[in-house]
C-alpha cells in the first residue's frame, strides 16, 4: 500500500514537472528566424529566410503542400498589432508556398497556405503565445498570396481580414473574409466586387458589375459588444431566370452578431 501511495505521489510530481516545463517561454517577435523555428519545429532555413520543415505526424501532414525538394517552405508574412480590454496583442501570419525547380509554382485554384499565431504582450517587450493554427486556411491563387489586414468590429473586438481576387470563366471577383481572433473562426465573408467583362469581351446588355462596401454602426451599442454594420451594394447584377439582361443592384443590408452561431446574420426587416 505504501509503495502504491509512493508511486502515485512520484507520478503526480512527474506530471506536474512536465506541465511546468511545457509552459512556453516569452517570445521575441523581432526574432523572425527564432519564431519560425519554434512554431514549425525546424532549424533549417533557405537562403531567402524561409524555414524548411516537414510535418511531425500524420495529422500535421494532411494539408502539407511539399515543394519538389521534399520540404515545406514557410515565411513570416506580417505581424499586426491591436489592443483589446487594455491588453496589447499581436497576430503573426505565415505563408507556406510551393516551388518547382526553385520557381514559385502552383495550380490556378491553389492559394498560399496560411498559418496564424496570436500573442499577448509580456514583460520586457516579449510576447506570450495564446493560440496557433497551422495551415488553417488558404488564400490567393496560382501560388500567390492575397491581402492580410486587421479590422475592428467593436470597441474590444478585432478580426483578421483576408482578401483575394479570383477569375474563372471570365468572371472576376474579389472576396473578403473576417476571422475572430479569439478563436480563429470565421464571422463573416462577402464578395466585394464582381463583373463578367472577361466572359463577354465587350459591354452588352448582359454585362454586369457591382461593388460592395462595409459600413460599421459604431454609435449604437450592442449586447454582444460587436458592432452592427451595413453592406452597401452599388451597380448591376445578372438577372435571374431566362432573362439574360443585367438588372440594377443597389441595396443596403444590415447585419447583427448572433451569439448562438457566433457569426453575423442579416437583419430581416
Amino acid at each position: 500500500m505504501k509503495k502504491t501511495i509512493l508511486f502515485a505521489g512520484l507520478l503526480c510530481f512527474s506530471l506536474l514537472g512536465s506541465a511546468q516545463n511545457a509552459t512556453p517561454q516569452p517570445i521575441d517577435l523581432g526574432d523572425h528566424s527564432g519564431l519560425l523555428s519554434l512554431l514549425f519545429d525546424s532549424k533549417l532555413f533557405a537562403p531567402n529566410g524561409e524555414v524548411l520543415w516537414k510535418p511531425l505526424n500524420f495529422s500535421d501532414g494532411i494539408s502539407a503542400n511539399y515543394s519538389d525538394d521534399g520540404y515545406l517552405h514557410t515565411h513570416l508574412d506580417s505581424i499586426l498589432y491591436f489592443t483589446t480590454y487594455g491588453i496589447s496583442q499581436a497576430v503573426a501570419v505565415f505563408s507556406t508556398v510551393h516551388y518547382e525547380k526553385g520557381v514559385l509554382s502552383d495550380c490556378h485554384a491553389c492559394g498560399v497556405q496560411v498559418s496564424v499565431a496570436v500573442f499577448d504582450e509580456a514583460i520586457g517587450g516579449k510576447w506570450n503565445l495564446q493560440r496557433f493554427s497551422k495551415h488553417f486556411t488558404s488564400l490567393g491563387s496560382g501560388g500567390e498570396n492575397g491581402e492580410i489586414a486587421l479590422t475592428q468590429f467593436g470597441t474590444n473586438q478585432w478580426c483578421l481580414t483576408l482578401s483575394m481576387s479570383w477569375i474563372g470563366q471570365g468572371v472576376f471577383s474579389e472576396y473578403t473574409s473576417y476571422y475572430n481572433l479569439d478563436d480563429l473562426e470565421k464571422v463573416f465573408n462577402y464578395v466585394g466586387h464582381e463583373d463578367n467583362s472577361g466572359a463577354l469581351g465587350a459591354e452588352t446588355e448582359e454585362s454586369y458589375s457591382f461593388d460592395k462596401s462595409i459600413h460599421f454602426i459604431t454609435h449604437e451599442e450592442t449586447d454582444s459588444g460587436w458592432w452592427d454594420f451595413e453592406i452597401v451594394t452599388r451597380g448591376t447584377k445578372a438577372a435571374e431566370g431566362d432573362d439574360k439582361k443585367s438588372v440594377p443592384s443597389n441595396t443596403v443590408e444590415r447585419y447583427h452578431f448572433n451569439w448562438d452561431t457566433e457569426n453575423y446574420m442579416k437583419v430581416c426587416e
